[in-house]
């Protein structure tokens, strides 16, 4: 009797982590993907594993249950509603919350306003301030890079351009393939009007 106890309670616990931990974690690293974060421990991200775990089975389940009626439909509703279903739920949670946003229902989700000016993923011109006293001045577009939060304030430029005393920009310098730099490299970063939108 008390082997069968413990036999249960080993298939319970993968009964359960099958169920709730592995959906939730799926669905977890895909958000991560989605949405910047700082690393975090094991433990720190079980609660928020174990959260996506339970919607998915909320709304998995009955799924599962009501049209799961031969061995194949089986094998195919479970595949679907513990690796296909959590790869879904990122991206329809994150779409609702930028639907809140825009309605002025929620704050801002941007975590700085670096984050926010750069996750529009609009093309400018940049002139950055270096701490050396130079401006720096160059183009950010489709090719370009901003690191975001946890890792703000790194930027890849994929073209330079020259300046004139006022700050103005001339031309593209030739041959150029851009810079990176690192916040440790400047004061601050002017963004000003890409040519879409002079031309626009």
């Amino acid at each position: 009797m008390d082997d069968l106890l413990k036999n249960f309670d080993s298939y319970g616990a993968l009964a359960l982590f099958v169920v709730f931990a592995l959906p939730g974690f799926i669905s977890l690293q895909v958000w991560s993907l989605l949405v910047p974060a700082a690393a975090r421990n094991l433990k720190d991200i079980i609660p928020d594993a174990m959260a996506f775990g339970v919607l998915n089975a909320v709304v998995g389940a009955p799924v599962f249950l009501f049209f799961a009626t031969t061995p194949g439909q089986t094998y195919a509703l479970a595949v679907a509603a513990l690796v296909v279903l959590p790869v879904f739920w990122p991206f329809a949670i994150k779409n609702v919350l930028k639907r809140l946003e825009r309605a002025g229902l929620i704050l801002n989700r941007a975590r700085s306003g670096w984050d926010a000016a750069f996750l529009r993923r609009e093309p400018f011109f940049v002139i950055v301030h270096l701490k050396d006293g130079r401006r720096l001045g160059g183009y950010y577009g489709y090719e370009s890079y901003a690191g975001l939060h946890p890792c703000s304030g790194h930027i890849y430029l994929e073209a330079l351009w020259s300046l004139d005393e006022q700050g103005r920009f001339l031309a593209p310098i030739p041959d150029s393939r851009g810079v990176v730099l690192r916040p440790d490299d400047y004061h601050f970063v002017e963004l000003l009007a890409s040519p879409e939108e002079t031309n626009g």
